[in-house]
């Protein structure tokens, strides 16, 4: 005949290893600041994407309005000051992979004149 193992001492016998299954956490890092010449007039976000399956799509809102979107998950995104008022910022990161994972961040950037921005 065979061997007859119940149901309770199988799942026991089981691999207990499930970080194997899982996938790898995808995560987003957001760097702001202006430009180092003023007379540039640009501020400079760069964007990481981490544990993504590709392809992967980023999208970078500014207060709330889409102000770009790219494939790349290693890039920098110039923004033009001319395109924004004088004060502070809420910049949003959002990327998506292959996946369907989504992640985020956001941080602040201080476009004041004549002061150096400080992430928050």
């Amino acid at each position: 005949m065979g061997t007859v193992i119940t149901l309770d001492r199988a799942r026991d016998l089981a691999p207990r290893d499930h970080a194997r299954l899982r996938p790898a956490t995808l995560r987003v890092t957001i760097d702001a600041g202006l430009s180092d010449d003023p007379a540039t007039g640009l501020a400079s976000i760069h964007v990481r994407v981490s544990g993504a399956r590709a392809p992967v799509r980023l999208y970078l809102y500014v207060d709330g309005d889409l102000a770009g979107a790219w494939g790349d998950p290693d890039a920098t995104y110039e923004l033009p000051l001319d395109q924004v008022k004088p004060g502070r910022h809420a910049v949003t990161a959002r990327a998506v992979d292959a996946l369907g994972r989504w992640a985020g961040t956001s941080t602040i950037l201080d476009c004041t004149p004549n002061e150096v921005p400080v992430p928050a």
